[in-house]
């Protein structure tokens, strides 16, 4: 999923500028969240992600949770939309 939302303030490709200026040339958190209108806390976020992942953890990820424990069972929507096509 590349497409960020049109009010993201960052991309993949601002991402690794982030990344760069922070590991690379060693600028101040504090300077590169001013750079680029973001906050410390996000600058750190990225700066994680990228160390836990390399290059694919500045990709955008999809925000659907990964479980949904209140989820209806399978069995239960497989009968309501067969009464939903007979009634």
């Amino acid at each position: 999923m590349n497409n960020p939302h049109k009010n993201a303030r960052t991309t993949p490709h601002i991402r690794a500028l982030i990344v760069d200026r922070a590991l690379r040339k060693r600028q101040p958190v504090r300077d590169i969240a001013s750079t680029f209108g973001i906050s410390t806390h996000t600058v750190y976020k990225w700066i994680a992600r990228y160390r836990e992942a390399g290059e694919a953890g500045l990709e955008s990820a999809s925000s659907r949770p990964h479980a949904s424990p209140r989820q209806m069972p399978k069995q239960w929507v497989e009968l309501i939309q067969k009464m939903r096509l007979t009634l």
